[in-house]
């Protein structure tokens, strides 16, 4: 190491305390999930902090910012979510450029009913969430290793999400081959930016502030329907 740098701080193992956090904030969120589903998010998150050096998930590497930057960042927008699939019995999502799985495995969690397709252009991720959803016996998540563009599907989806795109046009341009007539995408960002542009023959629908609990950091989510 060289002179007058400093060392990465290691990241702590999961605890109790982690665990408590987590399920103070759903219950916060009052999203209804149990105890179950709790117990797999809290193991997720324990995936993410083990594999998270060799793969290179995220740049968060403490326990407490996996629950409320993660976890609960994920789980806050799933009541908007829930309302605009609320007639689709089984709900087909895309999360592109998913990275560890976010919003994605969050929401497979969350919703069993919902089937849920993970991309990213990311190798080790792709594989990373692959195995998570291995461990976790997620029967309802697949993940992807390709660029969106060049995805193909004859059913296409009902919901298409990205917490990582900066722009919404281009998010929108790559992947509108793989939605549905009637679908909706749905684009969770942080600050409100200068330009939120949406391609021609899309609007946004609605914007909703989102309240992530322990997190005290602007969270916006974007619907976007034809």
């Amino acid at each position: 190491m060289k002179r007058g740098t400093k060392r990465a701080p290691v990241p702590q193992a999961l605890t109790a305390q982690d665990r408590a956090l987590l399920s103070e904030g759903v219950a916060a969120l009052r999203l209804g999930l149990s105890k179950a589903q709790e117990d797999l998010l809290f193991d997720y998150a324990v995936l993410i902090h083990k594999w998270n050096r060799v793969f290179n998930l995220t740049a968060l590497v403490q326990p407490v910012e996996l629950i409320t930057h993660h976890l609960l960042d994920s789980l806050a927008v799933l009541p908007m979510l829930a309302f605009e699939l609320q007639n689709k019995p089984a709900p087909r999502i895309l999360d592109v450029g998913a990275g560890a799985g976010l919003p994605g495995l969050v929401l497979a969690i969350a919703q069993p009913t919902w089937q849920l397709t993970l991309v990213d252009t990311v190798q080790k991720k792709a594989s990373f969430m692959q195995q998570a959803i291995a461990q976790l016996g997620l029967t309802n998540a697949r993940a992807v290793h390709a660029r969106v563009e060049s995805m193909t599907d004859d059913q296409g989806y009902d919901l298409i999400t990205s917490r990582a795109f900066s722009s919404m046009v281009q998010f929108i341009e790559l992947s509108s081959s793989l939605i549905r007539q009637d679908g909706v995408y749905a684009a969770l960002k942080g600050r409100l930016e200068v330009d939120n542009t949406v391609p021609r023959g899309w609007r946004v629908d609605a914007l909703h502030p989102i309240e992530v609990p322990f997190l005290n950091e602007e969270r916006h989510l974007f619907m976007i329907k034809r």
